[in-house]
């Protein structure tokens, strides 16, 4: 059986002539046969045309409506403030230094306190590159200015007039004077920091006052990017004057030293935690920011849309999305300075914050519509009704995270059923494909500022990997690079530094599955390649597929766990490629002598791993590929893939103290997010996939039937007033007998109604069901 290994249909015509191109030629050496056909140049992505209706620049992979939903949202961009667009950009000395320290100058300024659990390993400056790796969910509080031993917070503004800035250097000692300097001029347009100011002159009789917040959203951003303090800021008042001068606000007191938390639907949550970003306190995202040609007159219409301040979502009708906002913010146009993309660690702090902005708008939804997703089995809502429970918000004891949310874990257990019926219909995977980002790739390097690295723009990071998976699965799946593939599934993850990474199962047609370790040859090497032959593809291996060094090398590295390398190396040297015992093969590690330092030491053969040469020198990244049809675990590679992306370990059926089980707080609690994650979330990309698709089909059993109820209202019509228990019964026992039988599915009378709700109240009684 022939294997046709690095192909391209670019330059081959069918698949008849590409099996007759990889007949092995007589010069070429039989176990140098997995090198051939390798491609001269590396995979580059292209620039797709700008974005006609914003301008913005894209990558060929990514939608038409990727950036601004095909031209529905215009947002206001204001003039950069010029000092400060110098500090973003300039490689002065001073503005390496603000940029260097930019969450520290950020913190310092911003009229909120930022509470986050952040992963030490990863945020530590010593341990390599800085990711801000946030557990749990984000708190933006903004505190009283009550008497305390110094100034702090929002206070230090109270001094800002001060030619000394005494105080702000009491609090920034670690930090550039002349930029302190700098920064508080910049921020003396900013209308926060202007009423802040004014108390100043009172500051020594600060219990007489209060600060009334403005968080009212119903404010146009385009009208406003340069707003009235009156109108958008802080004012303060005297007594109670003007109590009621705003109809939502938060009241700060001089007297107390109480913490108001920001609601992630405030248009003023953006720039009172980020004025770096907000000099001039434009407003961010709001619920009620209308798309183009939307005025703002239709979108605060009472009559057209629900007023309601904690609907985090708004109209989206009318409205702009919040992740569509912040989507747009994150793009690169021609000629626009977007101080976002120049904040290195700022920018991933920021990142993250509005994704778990995003995630709470949406798991807000799910929290506030719990009537309308809430489900459980027909026998436990007998069972609720017999024991004596008349409230039907009391069945099911949980607060329910839908199977349609995505990450969650009835959204993960889901996929892993679908990718079961696959491997049931097609049989076991064939291939074990891992792709891991390469943050050296020419795409990011290209378009990175003066001074940047990766790490300060996970946005370039995730948009670029994303464009490359799709071009490894056009390589894949159409032009069939490891052979035919009829099914597949992959995920994809985020390793604890961010690096986001894709897992494939591939399941190949019955001409191509790997059945003798001779095929495996043709497709996978674990040795280090002659470098003097293959040059470019040698380098590529020492830097992307040799593991560690760990063990006796390196005792330390992040792979030891017990004594020993969870991945179990350093391997043995094989003369030849051997089946493994219901697991992966042995692959050949000849001791050929060939050699290579990696990270200080010299490693041969038995740390290489598993890779095709052809998809690693096209890709030029990690990608490490495995035969795995041996393995009789099938379960456990779908559910390795299928784990779920990173979470503290919970257990999701265990109660509260109030016998509650709240699934939403449960999944907020235990995840965590890194920038690249984010960036990738709110550009909205896959993060899973299968082929073919699954249509699920459910099994109702007798008295299994699933139901949909609203819990605000009463089980069943019936009762809606109160019944003697002999017609309780008797309204039970007709919904047993109208839901044991698998053919019921409509009430005659209220044609496709809520059943429980029409089909077992008098006169029905069930026996109108169809």
């Amino acid at each position: 059986q022939q294997m046709h290994v690095g192909y391209d249909n670019d330059t081959l015509e069918d698949e008849e002539e590409a099996i007759m191109s990889s007949a092995i030629p007589s010069e070429v050496d039989p176990l140098d046969f997995v090198y051939t056909n390798i491609p001269d140049t590396t995979h580059i992505l292209k620039l797709d045309a700008n974005c006609k209706h914003c301008k913005a620049k894209k990558i060929v992979s990514e939608t038409d409506g990727f950036c601004c939903r095909n031209g529905q949202i215009e947002l206001k961009q204001p003039e950069p403030i010029p000092e400060l667009m110098r500090l973003w950009s300039s490689m002065d000395a001073d503005s390496r230094h603000f940029r260097e320290n930019i969450r520290f100058f950020n913190g310092h300024f911003a009229f909120t306190t930022l509470g986050v659990s952040l992963d030490e390993n990863y945020t530590n400056m010593k341990s390599g590159v800085y990711t801000f790796r946030a557990h749990g969910t984000i708190y933006h509080n903004v505190h009283s200015f009550g008497p305390s031993s110094r100034p702090e917070h929002l206070q230090l503004y109270f001094y800002d007039d001060d030619p000394t800035i005494t105080h702000r250097k009491a609090a920034t000692k670690q930090l550039d004077q002349d930029v302190v300097k700098k920064l508080v001029d910049i921020l003396k347009e900013n209308p926060y920091s202007q009423q802040f100011r004014s108390l100043g002159a009172h500051k020594d009789n600060l219990d007489d006052y209060r600060i009334d917040l403005n968080t009212d959203k119903r404010l146009d951003q385009r009208r406003y990017n340069r707003p009235l303090s009156s109108e958008v800021a802080a004012i303060w008042v005297e007594g109670n004057d003007l109590a009621k001068r705003f109809d939502r606000r938060i009241t700060l007191c001089g007297n107390n030293n109480e913490r108001h938390s920001i609601r992630v639907t405030s248009g003023a949550y953006d720039p009172l935690s980020y004025p770096l970003f907000y000099p001039r306190g434009e407003l961010g995202w709001h619920p009620k920011l209308p798309k183009r040609n939307v005025p703002l007159e239709v979108v605060l219409n009472p009559q057209l849309v629900h007023d309601d301040d904690e609907d985090a979502e708004g109209n989206i009708r009318l409205c702009v999305f919040v992740r569509d906002y912040y989507c747009y913010m994150l793009q690169t146009r021609h000629a626009i300075f977007n101080p976002i993309l120049c904040g290195a660690r700022l920018l991933q702090q920021w990142a993250v914050d509005m994704y778990v902005k995003i995630e709470s708008c949406r798991l807000r939804w799910y929290r506030k519509n719990q009537t309308q997703i809430r489900a459980d089995l027909y026998k436990g809502v007998v069972n609720a009704i017999t024991s004596g429970e008349r409230r039907a918000s009391a069945v099911g004891v949980r607060i329910v995270l839908p199977g349609t949310y995505p990450g969650g874990d009835r959204d993960m257990k889901k996929r892993h059923m679908d990718a079961m019926a696959i491997v049931h219909t097609y049989g076991k995977p064939d291939i074990f494909l891992t792709m891991t980002c390469n943050t050296k790739w020419e795409e990011i390097t290209n378009e990175l500022l003066p001074g940047q690295t990766a790490q300060d723009r996970p946005d370039i990071v995730a948009r670029v990997f994303f464009g490359k998976l799709e071009a490894m699965k056009d390589m894949l799946f159409k032009k069939h690079i490891l052979g035919v593939v009829v099914a597949y599934v992959y995920v994809v993850e985020f390793q604890k530094r961010g690096l986001p990474q894709a897992h494939f199962l591939l399941i190949m047609d019955s001409t191509y599955k790997l059945i003798v370790p001779e095929q495996y040859d043709r497709l996978i090497s674990a040795e280090l390649p002659d470098k003097h032959k293959y040059p470019e593809l040698y380098a590529m291996v020492v830097k992307h597929m040799m593991h560690g060094p760990c063990g006796a090398l390196n005792p330390k590295n992040v792979c030891m766990q017990e004594n020993g390398c969870k991945c179990r190396y350093l391997r043995s040297f094989n003369e030849n490629t051997a089946q493994g015992k219901d697991s992966y093969p042995v692959y050949r590690r000849r001791d050929d002598g060939r050699r290579a330092k990696v990270r200080g030491k010299m490693l041969d053969n038995r740390w290489v791993v598993p890779y095709n040469p052809y998809l690693l020198r096209m890709f030029n990244c990690h990608i490490n590929i495995e035969v795995c049809s041996s393995i009789k675990a099938v379960k456990y590679l779908y559910k390795y893939i299928y784990k779920g992306h990173d979470k503290a370990s919970f257990n999701i059926d265990q109660p509260d103290a109030d016998g509650n089980i709240d699934e939403i707080k449960r999944y907020v609690d235990a995840r965590w997010i890194t920038p690249p994650e984010a960036m990738w979330r709110i550009f909205g990309f896959p993060l899973c996939a299968n082929y073919p698709p699954i249509l699920q089909l459910p099994l109702h059993l007798p008295n299994m039937h699933r139901v949909a109820f609203n819990a605000q209202k009463y089980i069943v019509q019936g009762f809606s007033r109160k019944l003697h228990v002999a017609e309780e019964k008797e309204v039970l026992e007709a919904a047993g007998r109208a839901f044991s039988n698998r053919s019921h599915r409509v009430c005659q009378s209220c044609r496709g109604g809520p059943i429980l709700s029409a089909c077992v109240a008098k006169p029905c009684y069930g026996q109108n069901i169809l």
